[in-house]
Order: C-alpha cells, then sequence, then structure tokens
C-alpha cells in the first residue's frame, strides 16, 4: 500500500507540475526559477552530442551519487512519521514535472526528450520506490499493528530494506544508461527500446 500511495503521489504531482508548467510559464519560473529554466534550455541545445568513455565514466559516478541522494532523502524523510516522505515525494516531482512541462515548448524540446527517454523509468521510478521504503518505515512508528513501537519499526525495516536495495539497484543503472546511452549519437529506437525494456 505504500508503494501505491508513494507511485499515486509522485505520478499525480509529476504530471499535474507538467501541464501547469506547459500552459504557465509564469508557473514554472516560481516553482523551479527562470535561471534554472533557462540552464536546462543551455544544456540541452547540445546534449545529444556523444561522450568519449572517460566523460560518461565521470557523468555516470556524479548521477550515481545524485540520484541516490535524493532516493535517500526521499527514504530519510519518510522517518518523519512518514508525512515528510510524502512531502519531499511531492516537491521533488513538482520540480522534475515542472521541468518537462517546460521543455515541451522549449527549442531545445527534441534533445531534452530524446536524452531522458532511455533512463527515465529507472530513475523516476527509483524515487517512488525510496519513498515508499520510507514511508513504511516512518509509518510504523504510527501504526504498530498492536506491537511495541520499536518492534514494530524493526519489522518495517525488515520489510523495507529489500525494497531500498531495489531503488539503489535501479538508481545504479539509470546513471550508467544516463551516463553513456542517454547523450549518445544511438538512433531513438535503441533509447526507446531501453526505455520500454525497464518499464516491464
Amino acid at each position: 500500500r505504500y508503494l501505491r500511495v508513494a507511485f499515486l503521489l509522485f505520478w499525480g504531482s509529476f504530471l499535474g507540475s507538467m501541464y501547469l508548467a506547459y500552459a504557465s510559464p509564469d508557473f514554472a519560473e516560481q516553482i523551479v526559477g527562470r535561471e534554472e529554466l533557462l540552464a536546462m534550455d543551455e544544456m540541452h541545445a547540445d546534449s545529444i552530442e556523444g561522450r568519449n568513455p572517460q566523460d560518461g565514466s565521470l557523468a555516470a559516478a556524479f548521477y550515481i551519487q545524485h540520484n541516490t541522494g535524493i532516493g535517500l532523502n526521499c527514504f530519510a524523510f519518510g522517518l518523519l512519521l512518514g508525512v515528510g516522505g510524502l512531502i519531499i515525494t511531492a516537491s521533488n516531482a513538482m520540480v522534475l514535472g515542472t521541468v518537462f512541462g517546460h521543455m515541451v515548448s522549449s527549442p531545445s524540446r527534441d534533445n531534452f526528450f530524446e536524452f531522458v527517454t532511455a533512463h527515465g523509468p529507472f530513475e523516476l521510478n527509483a524515487i517512488v520506490v525510496s519513498a515508499a521504503a520510507g514511508m513504511r518505515l516512518g509509518f510504523a512508528i504510527v501504526d504498530t499493528g498492536g506491537l511495541t513501537r520499536a518492534a514494530s519499526v524493526r519489522r518495517a525495516a525488515h520489510e523495507a530494506l529489500p525494497v531500498m536495495w531495489l531503488a539503489i539497484i535501479l538508481f545504479f543503472f539509470a546513471a550508467l544508461i544516463e551516463g553513456f546511452l542517454s547523450p549518445s549519437t544511438a538512433p531513438y529506437w535503441i533509447k526507446a527500446s531501453v526505455a520500454g525494456i525497464s518499464s516491464g
């Protein structure tokens, strides 16, 4: 049930923010900031030019650190009685959805969506999984199921740990794809195929 809650919250916030950002540039600037949006436009103006293996390795290492940090935030804030996880998940979803909505009408639109296609499913759903694991622990403090709070948290930790490992694995593979395949000049059908396989 926590995974379902995290899934609905994340994707509901993401898609809602994406629509609002597409419909209203003012909304996008309020959520993300004008400078950040301009930086996204500039970054993706030439984001599909390929990388040499060394640069790809450095980029993948950065993405592993950065993306796993987002997941750990979602997990850790979930410990605040579960509510913190809801807030940080919705917040991340709003920012990401706003960026996507802004990029729909950006001159760099084609490059952006080609760039995010391959690694997006792993990365975005890893955030959902991280949030669910954190909420499982946080709500265990409130809903103990007749156990002591300590026993309830221990049980929840036992159940949440494999889920958190799954999130880390998803972030890891997302980072490898983002570091090497996403910016490459490989045909789009290959990137779309990877997205389809990882979504399944």
